[in-house]
């Protein structure tokens, strides 16, 4: 298993449901993408990683994930995503933030111990 990236979104004035978890769990399987994380009321977080062999772009990846969260009609505080550093590399950062311009996020790459 290779790891992708870790997140976390803060939300307001909303909670987290059973359908919206399944319907992310759903998400994230159908690009072959597993996630070890958790939720509360007002949060999601984790990290999503996938099997050595699928290819990811993870500039469109990124773009999905945020749309998913987004469709969901939710108020959003914050999205911190720290990608993996090889993912890093590749991450159009310019191009995201000029598509998502007042989307609360934060953007980093992930730095192990």
């Amino acid at each position: 298993m290779k790891d992708i990236f870790e997140f976390k979104i803060l939300i307001n004035g909303h909670k987290f449901d059973t359908y919206e978890i399944n319907s992310f769990i759903a998400f994230v399987e159908h690009h072959s993408i597993y996630w070890g994380g958790g939720y509360s009321s007002n949060e999601i977080n984790g990290g999503l990683y996938a099997d050595k062999n699928i290819i990811i772009n993870i500039n469109d990846f990124i773009k999905e994930f945020v749309t998913f969260f987004l469709n969901l009609k939710i108020s959003i505080d914050i999205i911190e995503i720290n990608i993996e550093h090889f993912y890093f590399q590749y991450f159009e950062y310019g191009n995201f933030m000029k598509a998502y311009p007042s989307l609360p996020i934060s953007v980093g790459h992930c730095k192990y111990k």
